[in-house]
């Protein structure tokens, strides 16, 4: 089972967010297989789910922006949204990648031996969905290296009660005044907190009831401005890795994320899946 809480020895988790996307098209198999190439120890992705009930890995609601497709993906059969291609937001000229099913990107990360982190996108009225990616994840033999994510953290209870062997994260964009609360709250393990709300003082307190302690970071070109006029943020990040204070990182950048932990004299975690044993 990957282990949570490697700043107890010395180690941090490196996500992928939506893969190493800098280079690439979110969501697909090769910004996965970049990540892993990289060094990642896992990747987030998003999930949403088709008119007939067929789970995809997709961050919007809507093909529109990311993708050569149209319409709203909850609205489309799957043979519809997967005659789609993937399209870069940001403008690089890649050849678009196929949508792809869950079920294929559980078997692939478990392939490239990356833990992941499923952000559950879609709100029904029941709880047939969460019971759904549930069975999916144990069908791939993943639990013990899946976080499911969420910024709602009544789903995350509800997937608790419904897969209490799976583990979650709650997404926070506050500095919170109770965050070990909130996380008890939704009986999460891990919580994300996303820059610049992220805190020593949020990180002490999750980890004083036993919660990992996650922190999303932009793209390293949002800070190299900052630093220009004065404000370096890194240097603090650093100092805050280096205090033991953070579990995991997620970024766009995984190469960047990587060698930033290791320039802090820190090592990357990794899992190995074949026997569920955490290394680093």
């Amino acid at each position: 089972m990957l282990d949570l809480l490697p700043s107890r020895h010395g180690a941090v988790l490196v996500c992928g967010h939506r893969g190493h996307i800098v280079d690439g098209h979110e969501n697909t198999r090769p910004a996965l297989d970049l990540a892993a190439a990289h060094g990642a120890s896992m990747c987030e992705i998003d999930l949403r789910m088709t008119a007939d009930r067929r789970l995809v890995v997709f961050h919007d609601d809507i093909l529109d922006d990311a993708s050569t497709g149209t319409g709203l993906i909850s609205h489309l059969p799957y043979a519809e949204v997967a005659r789609s291609r993937t399209r870069s937001r940001h403008g690089l000229p890649i050849e678009g990648q196929p949508i792809a099913l869950f079920e294929d990107i559980l078997a692939h990360c478990r392939t490239l031996g990356l833990g992941m982190i499923v952000e559950v996108k879609d709100r029904f009225a029941d709880t047939a969905y969460l019971e759904q990616v549930a069975a999916s994840i144990r069908a791939a033999d993943m639990a013990g290296a899946v976080l499911i994510s969420s910024f709602d953290y009544v789903t995350l209870r509800e997937m608790k009660a419904i897969a209490p062997e799976l583990r979650s994260m709650g997404i926070n964009y506050h500095r919170l005044a109770d965050p070990a609360g909130a996380a008890r709250s939704a009986a999460m393990d891990v919580m994300n907190t996303d820059y610049p709300q992220f805190a020593p003082d949020i990180a002490r307190a999750l980890h004083e009831a036993g919660v990992a302690v996650s922190h999303y970071l932009p793209r390293p070109d949002h800070f190299a401005r900052r630093r220009a006029y004065g404000d370096d943020y890194h240097a603090r990040l650093a100092t805050i890795l280096q205090g033991g204070l953070v579990d995991m990182i997620v970024c766009d950048d995984v190469a960047w994320a990587t060698g930033f932990v290791r320039d802090c004299g820190l090592t990357v975690a990794r899992a190995d899946l074949a026997t569920g044993a955490a290394h680093v």
